[in-house]
């Protein structure tokens, strides 16, 4: 596992999973042939590793994350590794250098004040827009949730049920490059150590 890491945190490693990655992504494992898998499967073969969704260089909840974001529903694998190729790169390393508690609840902070309001306010609430945005607590997730009457606004699932309202590609792939740039900024907040390799290739 070191000494993954170790080759991880190299500038030409991560040219390397962008070379993969930049041939597309696909939903699922899918098949060990560039533009044929998913983006934690590129990072395996741009490693030299078996071909697995697991790089043993990610944090867990980091990696569940990215792999919950890679088989939602873009419209083309072209647009999937657009939309997650910063990400790709800023993950690498940060298997045991996460406070893996902290990422989860900064991440569901910053899904709450930058991706629920846009959605609150197209239809009318715009309180609880404001209070998601000031607050990004829980507790304003859940009023909104009960405002909207909707069963399943949690953090979560934030960006599901906004991707479903989305009514064309681009505004679905739109949401979910949102998405994975909220967690490249926590990321970023958290000094996690892909995020100097991502600044200098992507």
């Amino acid at each position: 596992m070191d000494g993954v890491q170790a080759n991880v945190m190299t500038i030409d490693t991560a040219r390397k999973v962008l070379s993969v990655v930049d041939q597309g992504l696909c939903h699922g494992l899918g098949e060990p042939i560039p533009g044929q898998m998913c983006v934690q499967a590129a990072v395996c073969y741009a490693l030299g590793l078996p071909h697995d969704d697991d790089p043993n260089c990610v944090d867990p909840p980091l990696r569940l994350f990215v792999i919950t974001h890679n088989d939602s529903s873009w419209s083309s694998p072209a647009a999937r590794a657009e939309g997650m190729r910063k990400l790709a790169v800023a993950q690498l390393g940060s298997l045991g250098k996460l406070d893996s508690t902290k990422f989860v609840q900064n991440l569901a902070e910053q899904t709450i004040r930058r991706l629920l309001p846009p959605v609150l306010r197209q239809i009318g609430l715009n309180d609880a827009a404001e209070r998601c945005e000031r607050e990004g607590t829980r507790e304003a997730a859940n009023a909104a949730r009960n405002a909207a009457s909707l069963a399943a606004y949690a953090a979560h699932n934030a960006s599901n049920a906004t991707v479903e309202a989305a009514r064309d590609d681009a505004a679905r792939d739109g949401v979910l490059t949102l998405m994975c740039d909220i967690c490249v900024d926590v990321l970023r907040e958290m000094k996690a150590p892909g995020i100097a390799l991502m600044d200098q290739v992507c």
